[in-house]
């Protein structure tokens, strides 16, 4: 059985990729992919699709997102060539957050529905236990950050989905760092005991999103969308042993990323 693993690289707001080359290096040998966002959260930052393409010169793989809030069909257009010329073969299709700034008006819907360069994947966001719809054309679907409460199976096959689902997975390095996500991300329930969990053990965090990992697998996910916003070494390190523990695919391959070149 196949299990995807996949990082969402944190996007620099600044004019220097060199956090980003950190974390391609950190995590590109123990994952299958890496997700570059898009203007994420409506802040302004380097381009998904430059970042894409600097993703794949360095061997791995990029899902680029692309929202319909900040381009016409004009420009998504353009974007998908863009990418098709130097053999990116994935992009998630999202709406974007909420801004203050005026939108386009272009929907994600319009976007699937328009001819992509051949061979091109698209995917889309979606909740787990709410109909698709036009979504169930999507070549891939991302699901909601769960803590791996809400498993992808039977909703799978009430909505006759058979293409491959991506669930969220937060790791969080520390007690404070957790406190404040579940503040700011609505509909983040933690599971109980979580927060008191970091008093005993400091990767507490870490573990529960291997955990998950573990069940999402065995609950017939296809693979996990990991976002990571501290702790990258320690919790690359953490995912390869635990990569090789599950036996996956390509695992022979992996290697933990070199803990010695700088601080992370």
């Amino acid at each position: 059985m196949t299990f995807r693993l996949i990082y969402e690289v944190a996007v620099p707001q600044a004019p220097d990729i060199s956090k980003v080359l950190r974390q391609i290096e950190i995590f590109g040998p123990v994952v299958d992919a890496i997700l570059v966002p898009d203007n994420h959260l409506g802040r302004v930052a380097l381009s998904s699709v430059t970042l894409g393409i600097e993703v794949k010169r360095s061997g791995f793989d990029p899902i680029v997102s692309l929202n319909a809030r900040d381009r016409n069909l004009l420009r998504f257009r353009s974007d998908l060539l863009t990418l098709g010329a130097y053999g990116l073969n994935e992009v998630l299709l999202v709406y974007g957050d909420a801004t203050t700034e005026a939108r386009t008006g272009l929907k994600v819907r319009e976007m699937l529905n328009h001819d992509a360069p051949e061979g091109m994947r698209r995917g889309a966001t979606a909740a787990i236990g709410n109909p698709l719809r036009w979504r169930n054309r999507a070549d891939f679907l991302f699901t909601q950050l769960a803590f791996g409460r809400e498993k992808p199976g039977p909703w799978r096959e009430s909505e006759s989905y058979d293409r491959p689902i991506y669930c969220g997975v937060i790791a969080l390095e520390n007690g404070g760092l957790a406190a404040k996500f579940l503040q700011n991300i609505p509909g983040l329930d933690a599971p109980e005991g979580y927060l008191e969990a970091f008093k005993d053990d400091g990767e507490a965090g870490f573990r529960t999103a291997l955990r998950e990992l573990s069940e999402l697998r065995e609950a017939g996910a296809d693979g996990a969308h990991l976002v990571v916003p501290a702790g990258w070494l320690r919790f690359a390190e953490l995912l390869s042993s635990w990569r090789d523990s599950q036996k996956l695919e390509g695992t022979d391959e992996v290697r933990p990323p070199e803990p010695n070149r700088s601080r992370a």
